[in-house]
């Protein structure tokens, strides 16, 4: 993943997740529940996909996050970097918006 968040944003959603700033930005990643083949779960296929089909994909793609070690810096990462797709640290597009919403107050 070659996004680059700046530092100030980095430190202090770092800072946040108790980590350094390089586990925010890829250290964290070696250490994914979601690394391997079913790393695929985590994003929309390039077909249409009907609502009970995304539900249970995101609903197995959660399962995988609930046992990951790297989980935190995972969600940090994509509130941070405010990326529009997947499952990241156990959210949706939907369920990140609604985060960082609250954060903002």
């Amino acid at each position: 993943m070659a996004t680059t968040i700046s530092t100030s944003a980095a430190a202090e959603s770092a800072a946040r997740a108790g980590t350094s700033v390089w586990d925010l930005q890829i250290g964290w990643q070696h250490h994914a529940a979601c690394k391997g083949p079913q790393s695929e779960l985590f994003f929309a296929p390039n077909h249409l996909e009907r609502k009970e089909d995304r539900l249970e994909r995101e609903s197995a793609a959660k399962a995988i996050c609930r046992s990951c070690p790297v989980l935190v810096q995972c969600r940090e990462y994509a509130l941070t970097v405010r990326e529009p797709h997947g499952i990241w640290g156990g959210l949706n597009e939907y369920e990140r918006r609604q985060l960082r919403a609250r954060r903002a107050g």
